[in-house]
Order: structure tokens, then sequence, then C-alpha cells
């Protein structure tokens, strides 16, 4: 019953949608009737809001109170979900999402366009309800014909799964449990993260319709001022939801970043970006006058990417290449033609006003704000194109494969930080030549303190920090000492670029993030002691490059902790026997016990001694759901970096038999490897034989070790055959090369086809780390480590949340601003 109902808030809500659409456009193009048709179109979209609110709770009811009998509660909920982690559920899938959108969209409609919009009323709710009413159709669940419009979220579960041979002899039947929430979504930023982000769009809807309406009655700047708060707001909104994914995908993926240039992160990045091009561009227009076909043409790409976002996460074709993305529930084709609907109302009417659109009867001055911010415009737009491009190419790629992929993560970085670092200086000299009429003098002497602290803080950053070390490509690209050894100049040129070119574009970042950190500080100072209120540019402009600085500390700066292998290369894991310390880069760790989390996972409880004396415990996560297992990293801030630590058990571990750093995993062929002390004695083989470790021979000789070996230590140990009570004496060494490398010299019982190699050992504890070919080895409890320390990761959120306050004060400021307009006007 309670199913019928939510199917019927819904079908309700779509007619509504389409009433108000209908009231709204006819009261666009009445003059004479148009209180009569605004009034119709009040009430359409007061009926959306009330019947999708209505329905976005009873779906809530059905969640917390677990009514299996529908699918969406059975796909998405189980009954040891907590409460806090139901609220995930409920948009978790397609359709409770959409619903979530649906609600901001209609409250954002309702509750305040109507209200503010006045003479705009009529065309901007024309075009916001048709936004609307394409997302209600998404999830009204209409059969059409052979065709069924959306798919709904009160579908029972044996309508969902006709073909089940339970409810062919039950079709009443109810499971116990559900399938409860994806493992990855049991964080409380996903309960955060996933509404933000959804306001986001739902408010990047505003400065689309203000575009459109414009268009539309050919009001071609006074949109401007009334849609500045809403894009700023906008920007604002999901820039900060972008950045609570990225923290949970740092504290809950072990990738180590905020940041993998997933196709679906990218989606919702790029919105944006556009929305942050279209934010300059409308000032431009707002103070000078010019640009308007890049302010309206940019705040309606700003939305359109939303809904190709919807297209690219929604419609199943990244699924592949995503762990973000949903399944295809059969919206192929409605999500195709909403976007196409969208791009020809604000493509079509963009290109049919054209040639009546303003242009400016001369081109702004070089040295002038508004070709200085244009040029920004530019940048991001670009940045924009390179990001939607890749992010595009297994849609792109099908007209050449049958199964493309996704570009790598190189090919944004390669692309994108050059942008970078062009708009980070232009958001440096942009505020400059804001708030100054600028000449050549001028420009020297405001440039002057800017340059001089940005060349000195760049220049510490070397002194004092490893970045040539951390940041160059050793390898890439050839020798970097004769690069035209072997072939010409452009060529050698183009290998020394690979080598130190990322190196240098970092060190290039680093610098402009200064300058315009220093800029936007001086800007800032004059502001906040004149006009506080028009502190919004410049504060924002300061998280930004805050923000960059980060992302250079953060990743071009991350260290991770590294040992050598067996043949001296280097590698970024390392093993923790239970109860046995290792010291890794200075340090000190120790694998003491396991223990359960509030959510039944299994933690691993670590010990650590950082370099400066300080000592903590980490507990990172590991646990299997079903066949895949899962890993929750560990984090110890300090004050200028994070120590980042994830762990994976023995048990997690597949195919290690040709890991030497890997102690006490069993295999096929039997074997497996041991830490023994001296003096400790073991049984192998299933009780066939019992193994004894004598003592270290520091001094190892044989004819076995090579000349270039620079240490030599021998394990002395004895086999004995229980069943034969035959004891023979093995002695398998260790040798550290003179490169460091290390290597092993193993000593083998022919007849008993029995090897044991001496593959390492600990010096702190006197223990030799074993490896036994041709037996069974008792297992022993140990994990496999990876960590990395983070400089400067601290600075990359301080840097949001400065950037999303600078938002939030220019958008106070603009409020103010349309308020004063409006009463001057009246």
């Amino acid at each position: 019953m309670l199913g019928v109902i939510g199917q019927l808030l819904l079908l309700s809500a779509f007619a509504a949608s389409a009433l108000s659409v209908a009231a709204y456009f006819a009261a666009a193009r009445a003059k004479n009737t148009e209180p009569l048709w605004n009034a119709l179109g009040r009430v359409g979209w007061g009926a959306v809001t009330l019947t999708t609110t209505a329905a976005f709770g009873l779906l809530l009811y059905l969640l917390f109170t677990k009514q299996y009998q529908y699918a969406y509660v059975y796909k998405h909920v189980s009954n040891d979900l907590g409460w806090y982690y139901t609220f995930s559920a409920l948009w978790e899938g397609q359709e409770g999402s959409f619903l979530l959108w649906i609600v901001y969209t209609s409250f954002v409609g309702g509750a305040l366009l109507i209200w503010s919009s006045r003479e705009y009323e009529a065309p901007l709710m024309t075009v916001f309800g048709l936004c609307q009413a394409f997302l209600v159709s998404m999830i009204v669940g209409l059969p059409v014909g052979p065709i069924e419009l959306g798919t709904t979220p009160f579908s029972g579960l044996a309508e969902a799964f006709p073909e089940a041979p339970v409810f062919q002899s039950n079709p009443g039947y109810v499971p116990p449990d559900g399938q409860g929430l994806n493992e990855l979504l049991k964080n409380y930023w996903m309960a955060i993260h996933p509404p933000v982000l959804f306001l986001g769009f739902a408010a990047m809807t505003v400065p689309f319709a203000y575009a459109v309406s414009a268009l539309w009655k050919r009001r071609y700047t006074d949109w401007v001022r009334r849609a500045l708060p809403w894009t700023l707001f906008a920007i604002a909104v999901l820039g900060l939801a972008i950045a609570m994914g990225g923290y949970w995908a740092y504290e809950t993926l072990s990738f180590g970043g905020y940041w993998a240039w997933d196709p679906v992160e990218n989606a919702s990045l790029v919105p944006w970006i556009v929305g942050v091009a279209a934010l300059h561009a409308m000032l431009i227009q707002k103070k000078s006058g010019r640009g308007p076909k890049a302010a309206l043409l940019l705040s309606g790409l700003a939305y359109m990417f939303v809904v190709y976002e919807s297209f690219l996460t929604r419609s199943g074709i990244l699924g592949d290449v995503s762990v973000h993305s949903f399944v295809n529930l059969g919206l192929y084709n409605q999500l195709h033609i909403w976007m196409a609907v969208i791009a020809l109302v604000g493509f079509g009417l963009f290109a049919w006003r054209y040639r009546e659109l303003p242009t400016p009867e001369r081109e702004s001055f070089a040295l002038s704000r508004e070709f200085l911010m244009f040029c920004g415009v530019v940048l991001l737009t670009a940045t924009a194109t390179v990001i939607i491009v890749g992010t595009s190419a297994p849609i792109l790629g099908q007209i050449f494969r049958d199964q493309p992929s996704a570009v790598p993560a190189q090919f944004y970085d390669r692309w994108t930080l050059p942008l970078a670092i062009g708009i980070a200086f232009l958001a440096g000299l942009g505020q400059l030549f804001w708030w100054e009429k600028m000449t050549v003098e001028r420009i020297n002497r405001a440039l002057r303190v800017p340059l001089a602290l940005a060349t000195t803080s760049t220049a510490l950053v070397l002194l004092a920090a490893p970045f040539v070390a951390r940041t160059i490509r050793p390898g890439a690209g050839g020798s970097p000492s004769s690069p035209t050894a072997d072939a010409g100049l452009l060529s050698g040129l183009g290998g020394t670029w690979s080598v130190y070119g990322q190196s240098l574009l970092l060190l290039l970042l680093t610098f402009m993030a200064f300058f315009a950190l220093y800029a936007n500080g001086a800007v800032l100072w004059r502001v906040v002691r004149g006009n506080p209120r028009m502190a919004g540019g410049a504060l924002s402009h300061i998280g930004f490059a805050v923000l960059l600085l980060g992302v250079v500390g953060s990743a071009g700066l991350e260290d991770p902790l590294q040992v050598r292998g067996s043949e001296g290369e280097k590698r970024d894991y390392f093993v923790l026997m239970k109860g046995e310390p290792r010291t890794v880069d200075g340090y000190r760790m120790r694998y003491e016990d396991t223990e359960r989390t509030e959510a039944g996972r299994t933690a691993y409880r670590l010990d650590v001694k950082a370099p400066g004396g300080e000592t903590f415990t980490l507990k990172p996560v590991a646990y299997k759901s079903g066949e895949q297992w899962f890993q929750d990293p560990a984090i110890k801030t300090f004050f200028a970096t994070d120590l980042f630590v994830s762990a994976s058990p023995r048990e997690m571990q597949s195919d290690l038999e040709s890991e030497d750093e890997v102690q006490g995993a069993g295999g096929n062929p039997p074997g497996g490897q041991l830490t023994m002390a001296e003096g400790d004695s073991t049984t192998i083989g299933n009780g066939a034989f019992a193994l004894e470790f004598t003592e270290f021979n520091p001094q190892a000789s044989s004819p076995r070790v090579s000349d270039s070996a620079k240490i030599a230590v021998a394990a002395r140990m004895e086999v004995t055959n229980l069943q034969t009570e035959e004891t023979r004496r093995i002695r398998p060494i260790y040798l550290v090369m003179q490169d460091r490398s290390q290597k092993s010299v193993q000593s083998v019982i022919k007849d008993w086809k029995l090897a044991v190699s001496f593959n390492g050992m600990n010096v702190d504890s006197g223990k030799a780390h074993l490896k036994i070919t041709g037996a069974e080895v008792p297992k022993q409890d140990w994990v496999v480590v990876q960590a990395s320390v983070k400089p400067f990761i601290n600075v990359f959120w301080l840097g949001v949340l400065i950037l999303t306050g600078g938002f939030v004060v220019a958008m106070g400021r603009r409020v103010q601003d349309l308020r004063f307009w409006r009463r001057r006007s009246s």
C-alpha cells in the first residue's frame, strides 16, 4: 500500500511539474493573462514541492523500517545497518539520489526563486520547471507503450525480480534481510558529501535558467546582477562537496590521495570550473558591459555539464572504468533526450540571438582588469575542456574500438599543470589590476613586493625541502647527462624535459602560487581596512593560492616509506611480523595485535615511534566483504605533515611465493617463510622435519660467496627427519653486495627435496627471515604495510576552506547589492 502511495506521489509530481511549466510558459508569452497564469504556475510548483517532499519522506520511512518487500530497500539496507548509514542508503541508488536532487530543486524554485525573481518569474520558472520535469521523469516509473518512463524507487521486490524462483512459488515472499550498503560508503563523509553535491547541482540550474531567460526575453544586461549571487552560491556549495568527496577518498580508499582523476570525480569538477569561469565573465560584463556572449554561454554550459555528468554517471557507460558509476537502469535513451533538450534550449537560443548580442565598441586595453579576467576565463575553459575530453575518452573511443579505456592520470597532469600555472599568475595579477588603473610604472611598483616575497619563499622551499629529489623522474627519457649522445638536439632536449620537466613546472607553479598569495594578501589588507564587504575576491584568490601550495606539497613532495628488496630495488611496502619492531625511514613500527571496530571490521594495531620521538598507535583496517577486500587507511596528523598508513593482512595476499619481503605465507608447491631467532626451533612439513636455528655466523666464507659481497652472514641450522631421526646441518647465507643490493645463497638437502634460504635479518631483534621450499611451514601473523609522509596536505584542506569562505563573503555582498539596486529601481 505504501508503495502505491509513493508511486501516486511521483505521478502527481510529474503532472504538476508539467502543469507548472505550461502555465509559466503561457504567462511568459501572454501579458494580458500573466497574473492568472503565474498563479497557476505557482500552484503547480507548490504541488511539485509537496508531493516530492512527501515521496522523499516516505522512502526514508521504508528504509528505516527495513521493509524488504520493496526492491530499493532490499538493495540498499540490511538489518545490521546503523541509523546514520541509512541516510546514505537513501542516495546510494540512482532513484534515491534523483529524488534528493528533485527535492532540492523544488525548494530552490518554490521557496527562493518564485519569491525573489519578480518580473523574471515566468520565463525563469519555465526553464527551471523544464529541468525539474526531466528530473522527475527519471523516477516516475510510468509505462508509455512498450517502454517505461523512468525507474521508480517504490517498485516491489517481486516486480523487480519477476523471474526469481522464490516469487514463482510465493509471490508474497519478503526476505528476512537486505543486501546492505556498499562497504565503501560506510563512512560519515558519505552521509554528508552527496547531499551537499546535489544541492550544488540544484543551485547550478539557476544561472542556466537566468541565461536562457535573458536570451528568450532579450534582456542581455540586467540578468547578470540577479544571477551573480546564485552563481557564487552554486560554486561555493559544489566546490565544498567536491572537497568532501576528496577527503572521503583520502580517509577511506587505500590509494593514498584525495584525487585520482576518476571519470565520475571529473564529471563533477568540470561544472565547477566552468561555473567559476562564468562567474568571472559575469563580473566583466557587470563592470564594463563587455563579454555578454561569454557570460551567457558559460552560464549555460555549467549546467549542461551537470546534465552531461548525470549521463556519464547513470547511463552505465563508465561502469568498467569508474568505481563511482551507477549501474545502468535502462535510462540511457532517456538521459540522451534530457541532454539533447537542455543543449538545444541553451545552445539553440544562444545561436538564434547571437547577432543581437551587444558588442563593445572597442576592445579592452591589454593592461586592463577586464582583459586579464578574460584571459583567466579562457584558461579556466581550456582546463575544463582538457578534463572533459579525457573523461569522455570511453565514449569517444567507441568510434575506434569496441572496448575503449579511460585515459591515464598522467594525461590530466601533463595538460592541466601548465594551465594551472597561468591561472595562478592571473589570480595574483587580476586583483592588483582590479584595484588600480594600471600603467607600466604602476605595474612595476605594485609587483615589486609580491614578486620579491614569492622569489624568497620559493627559494626557501628549494633549500628546506627535498624538492628536486622528490619531483624529478629518474630514468625517464634516457640519460639526462648526455642528451645528444645518441640522438639529435631536439630529441635530447625532449629526453631532458621528460626527466626534469615536471619538476620545473611544479617549481613554477609554487612560485606563481606564492605570488598569488602575496598579491592578494596585499589587496585583502587594504580592503579590510576600508570596506570588508569587498574582501570576497581577494579572500577566494588567497584560498586558491593556498590550495595550490597544498597540492604541490602533498602530491609533488610525497615521500613513501621505502625498503630495499633482494635485488636492490626500492619497494614502497614492507612487512611487519607480529611483535617484531622494524625501523623504516626513521619510523619505528611494531605490529601488536588485531581488534574489532564498532562496525565489526578487523583493525591492525601498529605502535609507531616517529623520527622526532613522538609515539602513537595507528589502526588501519582491512576486511573482506563477499569476494572483495577493502582497506581503510589510518592517518596520523602532525602540524606540517600526515603519516598515511594502510595494512594488508596475510589472508589478503595471493601469489606471494616470489616476494622475498613477505614472510609467513604458505604456497604451492609446499613451502613458506619463517622468522626465527637464535635458539628457536619448530617443525615443518606437517611434523615431518624439526628445524633448529643454532646461531649466526657473521663472518661466513664459502666458494658460493661472491667477491663483490660486502657482508656475508650465515644462519647455522640443524634439520632432523623425524621419521628416520637423521640430522643434517645446513648453512644458508645472506649477502649484502657493494651496491647495497641483497642476495641469498640457498642451502639444499636434495634427497629430502628440502631447501632453505636466508633472505634477511632484523638487527634489532636478532631474528632471521627464512624461506623454506619443499615443506609446509607453520603460518605466522604479519601484515604488509604501505606508508607515506604527505607534507603540507593540511594546507590543501585549509585552502579549500578559505576559497569557500571567499565565495560566501562575495555572495553576501552581491545579495546586498541586488537589494540596494531593487530599492533604487522601485
